[in-house]
């Protein structure tokens, strides 16, 4: 028996949930802000990112605190802190994106090749969060196909609007 198993035995705790959340969230986000910014310098496209992510992270942070159903037991600042601390994912899965793209830049890519490739990496990202997740649910087989499918297809629609919008 592999930790996935062992894990999905216990299930799927608050803290687990809501970090597979801001996981996803992180990288819908990074996908969602290189799509269509190829003509963006290296330079505007890291600032755009950044604070994209930023404010993105801060709204999340802000509104599972307000949203956090055990405000009477404890003070807003300390409801926020641990919302911060167990939301972190949503930091890292949206800046992993840029960082490929930057570096295949680096290495002489193509700025659209290169962007588009982070574009890549937020969807596989993607993926590689929500399904641990969803196997952590006792979703399986024929389940995680679908759901891999629904991920792909929603990266999809949104990366394709956005180029579409930008274009």
């Amino acid at each position: 028996m592999n930790w996935l198993e062992r894990r999905s035995r216990r299930g799927l705790g608050r803290e687990a949930a809501e970090r597979v959340s801001a996981g996803c969230y992180g990288a819908i986000v990074a996908a969602s802000t290189l799509a269509g910014t190829s003509e963006l310098p290296a330079g505007k496209l890291t600032l755009l990112v950044v604070a994209t992510n930023l404010v993105y992270y801060g709204t999340h942070v802000f509104a599972y605190s307000i949203g956090d159903a055990d405000l009477e037991h404890q003070h807003l600042h300390r409801i926020a802190a641990h919302h911060a601390r167990v939301g972190a994912p949503m930091i890292s899965a949206a800046f992993l994106p840029l960082i490929v793209a930057l570096v295949l830049e680096a290495l002489g890519v193509d700025h659209q090749r290169a962007t588009n490739i982070g574009v890549f990496t937020a969807a596989g990202l993607l993926v590689v969060v929500a399904l641990p997740g969803a196997y952590l649910h006792g979703v399986r087989g024929w389940g995680l196909v679908w759901i891999t499918l629904l991920i792909a297809a929603l990266t999809g629609v949104l990366v394709v609007a956005k180029v579409w919008l930008t274009h």
